[in-house]
């Protein structure tokens, strides 16, 4: 696995396989995985990571984040786990799992989120 950073564009790069691209699929507008024409992933592009990387729905989640925190990135995983009903409005619960190599050791990496959203 070769990770390319580049920190002016607060961008990395990780290639995870030789094949030929064949087609892309962006998870969100910072994140994209790129595949071969086998379905093979081939590549990961991760913007914005100055804040650091959500791993969550990447392949090899593992691998990536060591890798991508060997750079000094930091990652988190987050997913909704909860859905509450009131009024005229909805309350999102997320969950947030950060780990970073700047985290410092016996803090929680746990962390609950609560978002309101308008229905």
């Amino acid at each position: 696995m070769r990770v390319k950073y580049d920190r002016e564009a607060d961008a990395v790069y990780i290639y995870l396989n030789s094949k030929p691209y064949a087609y892309g699929e962006d998870l969100d507008d910072q994140r994209r995985i790129d595949y071969a024409s086998d379905n093979t992933p081939i590549g990961v592009e991760l913007l914005c990571i100055g804040e650091g990387v959500n791993v969550e729905g990447l392949p090899n989640i593992e691998k990536i984040a060591e890798a991508i925190e060997s750079k000094g990135i930091g990652t988190y995983k987050m997913k909704r786990t909860d859905f509450i009903i009131s009024g005229e409005s909805s309350i999102v619960l997320i969950e947030v799992k950060f780990a970073s190599p700047t985290r410092i050791e016996g803090e929680k990496s746990d962390v609950r989120i609560q978002a309101e959203v308008t229905v």
